[in-house]
Formats: structure tokens, C-alpha cells, sequence
């Protein structure tokens, strides 16, 4: 007997929401190279709009050493319903060089702080830090660390837009991301980190049950005009 058409449907977007598609390097450039409020929003919408165009579920919205885009990202994402959760984030240049993607803060790190110090900060915070361009170096440093406050959440193995995957022995979670920096670039990319929904809700990716019950806008009752 052939399954009722709503049951499969249903079990197709249940598919959906427990594997999560995520990506957490969109670029975005900082605030202050907008000319106006007008072309930034302009700007986060349609990086929106093109994650949600490719099926993702989880994004993070990174700027360079500030997250101010970030959150407006995810207020953006909130006030219009969007069926996408934004990590609002930054990227930072610890004290030795080595690169971070901070997710979840809401002010700028402090400048030059060695790795350690730069992951306990961000903690401290509630944030989310995963450690980008990993040499061998720094995987046997961020081993040492590892289920400690100063060591970082998660490791990037490959940067589309960068190229070069990173195959190094470490026992960290693995996110392969897009690296891209415009809507259009987005869309021309395929790229991005199936997790676990529970996993996600683990790590702290994505509060639990956060869209279980998304309701598309085009089933939402219309307004009488």
C-alpha cells in the first residue's frame, strides 16, 4: 500500500531538520564599509536568503574581529522568520598567529591573546570557537587542551574558497565550510557540514527543537488587505 502523500512529505522535512546542513564561514565585510544602514541589510538578506536557496540549515555570519554584522544577521533572521539559525561570530588573530572563528559573543575579543587565553574568553562568554588553517603545529597544541575551557570546540578541515584539506590527527568535531563572501558566491557553492541535530544541540550550535515546527510563510494565514 502506497504511503499517503502528507506522511511522506512529513518524514522528508522531518529527514531534513534532524540532519542539519551547516556552514559557518559566510563572510561578511564589517560595518563600517557600508555606505549606508540601507546596502548592509541589503547585504545580510540576501546571504540569507541564498543559505536558505541552499538547503542550509545552521549558518555562521563571520566579520573580521568584530561580530556587529553578525548580530544583525541574526536579528534579521528572527524579526522575518526565517527557516535558518544564525551564529553570530568573528574571526581573530591570536597572539601567535594562529586563526580563530569566535561564534556567540556579542563584543570584540581582546587583541593579542594566545590561543588559550582567546578560547577561555569566549567560553567565559557562552561562546563557540572552532580553529581554522590547522597545521600539525597547532593540532598537537590544541590536543593537549582538549576538554579544557581553553581549547577550541571544533576544527575547519576544508575552505572552499580557500581550498587545501586539512588531514591532520586530531580529535576534534570537523566542519568543512564554504568560506564564502556574497550571496552569488554562496549560491555557486556546495559546500557545507552535516551534523546530527542532537550533536548540533550538544555543542551548542542550536537550541533545542529550534525549527522543528517551522511553518513556511506561504502556509501562514494572509492578512486581509
Amino acid at each position: 500500500m502506497l504511503s499517503p502523500w502528507y506522511k511522506i512529505a512529513k518524514e522528508c522535512v522531518a529527514l531534513r531538520k534532524n540532519v542539519l546542513r551547516v556552514d559557518l564561514c559566510l563572510f561578511i565585510d564589517p560595518q563600517e564599509s557600508f555606505a549606508n544602514k540601507d546596502f548592509l541589510n541589503s547585504t545580510i538578506k540576501s546571504m540569507l536568503t541564498a543559505s536558505i536557496i541552499n538547503g542550509l540549515d545552521v549558518i555562521g555570519i563571520l566579520s573580521p574581529n568584530d561580530p556587529t554584522v553578525g548580530l544583525l544577521a541574526s536579528k534579521m533572521a528572527l524579526e522575518q522568520k526565517m527557516d535558518i539559525h544564525v551564529l553570530p561570530g568573528q574571526t581573530y588573530i591570536c597572539a601567535d598567529k594562529e586563526e580563530l572563528y569566535i561564534f556567540k559573543v556579542v563584543k570584540p575579543l581582546p587583541k593579542n591573546l594566545s590561543l588559550d587565553k582567546a578560547c577561555e574568553f569566549a567560553h567565559k562568554q557562552g561562546g563557540f570557537v572552532v580553529a581554522s588553517n590547522v597545521t600539525k603545529k597547532l593540532g598537537i597544541k590544541i590536543n593537549r587542551l582538549q576538554g579544557s575551557i581553553y581549547a577550541p570546540d571544533g576544527v575547519e578541515i576544508f575552505n572552499a574558497k580557500i581550498g587545501g584539506y586539512r588531514d591532520i590527527d586530531i580529535d576534534f568535531p570537523r566542519f568543512i565550510n564554504s568560506g564564502a563572501t556574497s550571496a552569488s558566491d554562496l549560491e555557486s557553492t556546495n559546500v557545507f557540514t552535516l551534523v546530527d541535530r542532537h550533536k548540533a544541540v550538544e555543542m551548542g550550535l542550536i537550541p533545542e527543537e529550534k525549527g522543528v515546527d517551522y511553518t513556511p510563510k506561504y502556509l501562514l494565514p494572509q492578512e486581509n488587505r
